[in-house]
């Protein structure tokens, strides 16, 4: 494994009686990005509050590769820890032009010119330095805010949904362009999100959080192939889970034998994504309805007793609403759940 450039061990935090952070344990492999992924109040914005200092611990660690900056007896203050941090809406100054938002908070005045025009040439900024951020984009000023947190060369990069406020074309434009940088500058860095096509961009591990404390740590696609639950399996994608009659190698369901990566009880709950489920003409399922997206086509197909499936198709739709199709798995080894 990886040396570790971040590192919490049970780290915990509460607001009132109840935790807010549960016992948290997290390693960030040195120079890598990590996704922090979990629906809105599950912890993920107070865990990088903690990394930060800006909150104190209730119990646990918090370390670096270079320190430790929370113990039970010692916190490093937050000006004292080499965290930039990116927020959600920004924070720049608007009375400060772009270069004195980005020099905000760096020393020896003979170097704050240089270090200011490298950090804004990282993020494509050249030459703007003058402009008033008031006079940028969304985008651009989301690009001033992570330059402010590059320029004083940090040891931990923190995100805290930089992209939300963005439109969803320039989301998906601007997170391709910081996955890159990040990766080319190899900066210990956790990226906070609720959505999980951003984490799996952004992240070479993610961690999945719920109620304060993490269900599952794993590469995006092993998340997605593997959950730990059925919980994570609903919220990193698209999700049928059927129940089935488990076995060593396979389970049954209603739309026949299913392959397992691991053995299952025998009263299961089996998870069958939409794109490794094929149509057929046949009987025992009607095409309820379709949405055409150019390269794929989802449906939700009807059978018995009402269950229904999505099944995801490539290119132009066969079938039409009311077709009467033949539902089966052409997947790999999936996963199954105690029922």
């Amino acid at each position: 494994m990886a040396a570790a450039g971040l590192l919490t061990k049970n780290l915990s935090f509460s607001y009132g009686d109840a935790n807010t952070i549960d016992e948290v344990s997290i390693n960030v492999p040195w120079g890598t990005v990590t996704a922090l992924l979990g629906p809105s109040g599950c912890g993920k914005t107070t865990l990088l509050r903690l990394i930060a200092g800006l909150e104190r611990p209730k119990s646990g660690t918090i370390q670096t590769a270079r320190e430790t900056l929370s113990t039970s007896d010692h916190i490093t203050p937050p000006e004292k820890r080499r965290i930039g941090m990116v927020f959600q809406e920004g924070a720049l100054f608007p009375h400060l032009s772009v270069a004195e938002n980005v020099a905000f908070g760096l020393d020896k005045e003979a170097l704050r010119n240089q270090a200011v025009e490298s950090a804004l040439e990282l993020v494509g900024l050249s030459g703007m330095g003058s402009r008033s951020p008031e006079s940028l984009s969304g985008g651009q000023r989301q690009r001033v805010a992570l330059a402010r947190a590059l320029a004083p060369k940090p040891e931990v990069l923190l995100l805290d949904e930089p992209f939300a406020n963005l439109d969803p074309a320039l989301r998906v434009e601007l997170r391709t362009e910081m996955a890159t940088l990040l990766q080319q500058l190899n900066i210990t860095s956790v990226f906070v999100t609720h959505d999980q096509e951003e984490a799996f961009v952004m992240g070479a591990q993610v961690i999945v959080m719920r109620n304060g404390q993490v269900l599952q740590c794993a590469t995006p696609s092993e998340l997605y192939s593997r959950p730990a639950n059925r919980w994570v399996a609903t919220f990193v994608g698209e999700a049928n889970v059927l129940p089935g009659k488990g076995g060593t190698n396979s389970a049954e369901t209603i739309v026949g034998s299913v392959p397992l990566a691991e053995a299952a009880p025998e009263e299961c709950e089996v998870l069958l994504r939409p794109e490794h489920l094929a149509l057929d003409a046949g009987e025992g399922w009607e095409v309820e309805q379709l949405e055409f997206y150019g390269h794929d086509t989802l449906f939700i197909v009807r059978g018995q007793h009402d269950q229904r499936l999505m099944v995801r198709t490539g290119g132009s739709p066969r079938y039409g609403t009311g077709d009467r199709i033949s539902v089966h798995y052409q997947g790999p080894p999936t996963v199954a759940f105690e029922a």
